[in-house]
């Protein structure tokens, strides 16, 4: 049964989506240890699956793309579990195309952190940006 999710806890997690897109984040082992579940899985747009041994050896030394993420939807899957929905759109460097998707991750409540245990782009057509 799913149920609403607190407006606070809501913004808490969109913070921690645009967190995983720092560069600075994406470089430190240690930060993307604690922001990712040992139990991790990710369903590329393209369809491929990464696990958070292949994340956390890609992720330091890749170029962060230019990201866009908005339209967030949130809701609870149980009292410590949580699925945010929105779109996303990026490009690998500022002349290439954007390549526009919908995104799915599911956050866990691990004491008193939150971890990141599945995440999912799936292709769309392209929307309005909303910049912020």
């Amino acid at each position: 049964m799913t149920t609403k999710i607190s407006e606070s806890l809501l913004e808490h997690l969109v913070e921690l989506e645009r967190i995983l897109l720092e560069p600075s984040v994406r470089q430190s082992v240690n930060r993307l240890d604690q922001l990712l579940s040992p139990n991790f899985h990710e369903i590329s747009a393209n369809g491929l699956m990464f696990n958070k041994a292949h994340i956390m050896s890609r992720l330091p030394s890749e170029k962060v793309p230019q990201f866009y993420n908005q339209s967030f939807i949130g809701q609870m899957l149980s009292a410590d579990i949580a699925q945010l929905t929105y779109h996303a759109a990026y490009r690998h460097s500022a002349r290439a195309p954007l390549h526009y998707s919908i995104r799915m991750s599911i956050w866990k409540k691990v004491a008193e952190q939150w971890q990141l245990i599945y995440h999912q782009g799936t292709p769309c057509p392209e929307f309005a940006l909303q910049y912020e």
